[in-house]
């Protein structure tokens, strides 16, 4: 007889691999190898990430004495948050023993167990959800401390939304002549009659995403679309295609009479924000300050 399935397991799953603390599993193997002393392969590469903002903007020894204890506050909260976490899973640990072994047997995880990780789950949504609150304060508090030329560098949250609104609309694509060449490396591999037979819709929903919504220019793109890129491309053969791609955005703009994609910000949103809740953040900083402070101090005592 089979046994009954349980309802709504894989919430379960999930819960489990978000309470679970990254190192348990690691910590659970003998290490075979002496620690490696100094910095590891992957706190170099965002040490690296960290100095290439820094140089970015150009900050100045006194910005960065003003950012560095804004950092420092975003790491100290991410480390007590990392041992709420882990406090969290010592205390649901039993609760998702239970659990899995009901997952394993076929049977309905017991009501209080669900119940305690469902709690540990949403105190640690909390957490991050405080966390991201205090990065996204950091960030204007932050970018009060540059001059406006170098505030202009930093993507704004407000140009990352739209940015993001646009490349959902596209498909990923971050521009419109992107998305058009995406469109077109998908019709270089249909068969010449299934081009022939969706040739119109494509360019109509081409031409819907790129205007969005129902504006009244959206049959015209579609019919210039067509006539002047669409049934153009569709002609040539695949080494045409391969000759031609690397010009053919830049052929397309001026065919369209699109306008210049918006000039991208040097530094995303989405990278600034990784760079104030990076744990690698402060002790850079410190190190790149006092570096400054040795080599100031070393200038004004040479005769």
């Amino acid at each position: 007889m089979n046994q009954p399935r349980p309802r709504h397991w894989l919430p379960w799953i999930v819960l489990l691999g978000l309470l679970l603390p990254p190192g348990l599993l690691a910590q659970t193997e003998t290490p075979t190898t002496t620690p490696q002393q100094g910095p590891t392969p992957s706190e170099l590469y965002r040490d690296v990430k960290v100095l290439r903002l820094l140089a970015n903007l150009e900050l100045t020894t006194s910005q960065i004495e003003k950012i560095l204890p804004v950092v420092q506050q975003i790491a100290e909260q991410a480390v007590a948050d990392q041992q709420a976490d882990d406090s969290a899973w010592g205390l649901a640990k039993a609760a998702g023993d239970k659990v899995i072994a009901s997952l394993l047997a076929g049977v309905d995880p017991p009501q209080a167990e669900t119940s305690l990780l469902d709690q540990a789950a949403q105190e640690r949504n909390r957490r991050e959800d405080f966390r991201a609150g205090l990065a996204a304060e950091a960030a204007v508090q932050i970018q009060r401390m540059l001059t406006a030329e170098q505030a202009a560098r930093i993507e704004t949250a407000a140009e990352q939304a739209r940015r993001k609104a646009v490349q959902a609309r596209l498909g990923g694509a971050e521009t419109p002549v992107d998305y058009i060449l995406m469109k077109l490396d998908e019709q270089a591999e249909l068969m010449p009659d299934e081009y022939v037979r969706t040739r119109q819709e494509r360019a109509m929903e081409t031409a819907q995403a790129l205007l969005g919504g129902d504006s009244p220019q959206t049959r015209a793109l579609a019919d210039a679309l067509l006539r002047d890129v669409m049934d153009e491309v569709a002609q040539w053969d695949a080494a045409k295609y391969a000759q031609q791609r690397s010009t053919l955005g830049e052929q397309i703009t001026k065919t369209l009479r699109l306008p210049p994609a918006p000039e991208q910000h040097a530094i995303r949103y989405e990278d600034f924000i990784a760079w104030i809740t990076s744990e690698r953040t402060p002790p850079v900083l410190r190190e790149a300050l006092a570096a400054r402070k040795a080599a100031e101090t070393k200038e004004g005592m040479a005769p």
